[in-house]
């Protein structure tokens, strides 16, 4: 089928190589001025001081020669007129666009093309790291943002056919597992306890072990001393601490497993620090039989900064001076596991921002020792905080860090207070059903609606409104589309014999399709959802003005009931689509 407007480019090339114009010139863009132009042809400027000419004689000679340009048969453009002080002003034929959009009515890749022909790479797999959940402690607010982020990023990568590992990277070793193992042991729960017992015992070994001043709870030495002993004792593969870890990891998995879903989250793998236990200490040996590591102070790092850098680049660390391991050891390790087990051409760790320094060290050096085989691309999608109403990181009431099933559960007791407030009649439907739908569309859209690197503010309210630039607003869009084919017992099987209605709003709504491929490659380029946001939310404000202002079931003309009835079939498929790889579920009714 082929993007349209790459095809209108390669028609414009053809023209400008009869004219003696370099083809490499030949390409439209978005017009800046949309009450102008549609599209822009932005090169006169270049071709004419290459040329030594006017720019506006060079937009006069483009407008000409391509005019009467046709695609398929139908003629390309409604306007095409030179503009000062050197621009091609062009307006798409609405013929031709509603021809194009009647090739995707039926089709399930809605006019995007495949990977090879749309994406200019050889990437065919990618691992993404998302997630960083820690073993018996609850998901907090902190852990949405790069759950959902990373999410959608496998999906929307999945969507341009590149196959992706999903590892979830869970904090899984190291001495909160030696407090827990020693508090199980005192609390004499090594038996039977739930993963609610496990929430309970973290911090309460915690603070017996680092004491807190502002309550004149003192630290238990003994204990402390205990939980680094049971530590070692795991690392060392010895009993019964291994079991016990063993049965906290499965619980804590299993449970994970379930808040993950709540979210439409889901893993490949539940890799975590414990996976490269025995990798760390033989890794680093040979770095530093092979020179790459050298010794500072008693540690040993590996040096990192490049001539380049303009901001201060610290060795990483890679064995402390007692000999203990760090978190960049089990990082850098966790990329040769990787490495030997997976074939990878790209690395995308979905993790909070401030871990830049921390991942860029770790990232050069497994680069510098060897441990990566051949070019691989890194990308830290540093994904900023989601702040509460005083513009600080989000807090529970009593001022801790918030429980993510609590929010959640805050949200869908929300949404169901709106929906029996607004007295919407669900019939026999489960309002709860539908309450949740909406309250997860909420959160993650209010989420992923902002770029991935920005801090943002959580508004409960706002998240939840039917108007504006919302989850719920974008699920009413698509409720609103079911029961206009409801009410004209429209059955899915669509009369292409329509006659074109042309005005504004059902030309800007053409416009908007036929850029679907391209809204795609930019949030893959960018690794950003909020373009697809950005996307379906314009979408839904100009089917919604189109709905308001045309009578779509009311219309005695067959041929443009069926255009409506065309334009909301294609409408519905690409929001679907792009709520699909935002991994948010539609209700039947709201």
């Amino acid at each position: 089928m082929g993007n349209l407007i790459k095809k209108i480019n390669t028609e414009i090339a053809k023209a400008f190589k009869d004219i003696h114009l370099d083809e490499s010139y030949a390409y439209i863009s978005i017009s800046g001025l949309p009450e102008l132009a549609d599209y822009q042809i932005n090169s006169c400027f270049n071709i004419a001081k290459a040329q030594k000419k006017n720019p506006m004689d060079v937009a006069s000679e483009i407008s000409d020669v391509i005019k009467d340009l046709t695609i398929d048969g139908t003629k390309a453009f409604l306007k095409v007129e030179p503009s000062k002080p050197g621009f091609v002003n062009l307006k798409i034929n609405d013929e031709l666009l509603y021809a194009y959009i009647k090739k995707i009515l039926n089709d399930d890749k809605l006019g995007v093309g495949d990977k090879e022909t749309i994406l200019n790479d050889n990437i065919k797999t990618i691992l993404l790291d998302y997630g960083g959940a820690n073993v018996a402690k609850p998901l907090h607010v902190g852990h949405l943002r790069v759950a959902v982020i990373g999410e959608a990023l496998k999906r929307l990568y999945n969507r341009l056919g590149i196959k992706t590992i999903g590892d979830i990277h869970l904090g899984d070793y190291g001495l909160q597992m030696g407090l827990v193992i020693e508090e199980l042991k005192d609390e004499d729960m090594l038996d039977s306890f739930t993963i609610s017992d496990l929430e309970i015992i973290y911090p309460k070994a915690s603070l017996r072990a680092k004491g807190d001043p502002s309550k004149n709870i003192e630290p238990d030495t003994q204990f402390s001393n205990r939980a680094h002993e049971s530590t070692k004792r795991l690392q060392d593969n010895l009993e019964p601490e291994t079991s016990i870890w063993k049965k906290i990891l499965d619980i804590s998995i299993e449970d994970l497993k379930k808040r993950y879903a709540e979210l439409n989250v889901s893993f490949d793998y539940y890799y975590g620090e414990s996976t490269v236990k025995d990798i760390m200490g033989p890794m680093v040996d040979d770095f530093i039989k092979r020179g790459v590591a050298h010794e500072s102070n008693g540690a040993y790092v590996i040096d990192v900064k490049e001539d380049t850098d303009k901001k201060e680049m610290p060795p990483c660390i890679v064995r402390k001076s007692d000999g203990a391991v760090l978190y960049a050891t089990s990082d850098i390790a966790t990329i040769k596991f990787r490495e030997d087990n997976f074939d990878v051409d790209e690395y995308i760790y979905v993790v909070d921002k401030r871990q830049s320094l921390h991942l860029e060290q770790c990232f050069r050096a497994a680069k510098i020792a060897g441990v990566l085989k051949g070019d691989k691309v890194f990308k830290h999608v540093a994904v900023g905080t989601m702040n509460g109403m005083d513009g600080k990181p989000f807090k529970s009431r009593d001022g801790g860090v918030a429980k993510l099933e609590t929010l959640i559960t805050e949200a869908k007791n929300k949404a169901r207070e709106i929906l029996k407030a607004n007295d919407r009649d669900m019939g026999n439907l489960n309002i709860d059903d539908i309450a949740s739908k909406i309250s997860i569309a909420a959160l993650k859209y209010g989420d992923l609606s902002n770029s991935p690197t920005r801090d943002y503010i959580f508004n409960m309210d706002k998240f939840l409104s039917f108007e504006g630039n919302t989850g719920p607003y974008i699920l009413y869009t698509l409720v609103r589309i079911r029961s206009i084919f409801e009410k004209i017992s429209f059955d899915g099987n669509i009369d292409e014999t329509g006659e074109i209605v042309s005005d504004d709003i059902i030309h800007d709504i053409f416009l908007k399709i036929i850029r679907y491929e391209d809204v795609l490659l930019e949030a893959y380029k960018s690794y950003d959802p909020s373009v697809l946001c950005k996307y379906i939310y314009e979408l839904s404000n100009d089917f919604n003005s189109f709905y308001h202002d045309h009578s779509i079931i009311g219309e005695e003309n067959l041929q443009k009931r069926n255009f409506y009835i065309s334009l909301l079939v294609v409408i519905d498929k690409i929001i679907r689509d792009v709520l699909g790889i935002l991994a948010i579920d539609v209700p039947e009714r709201m």
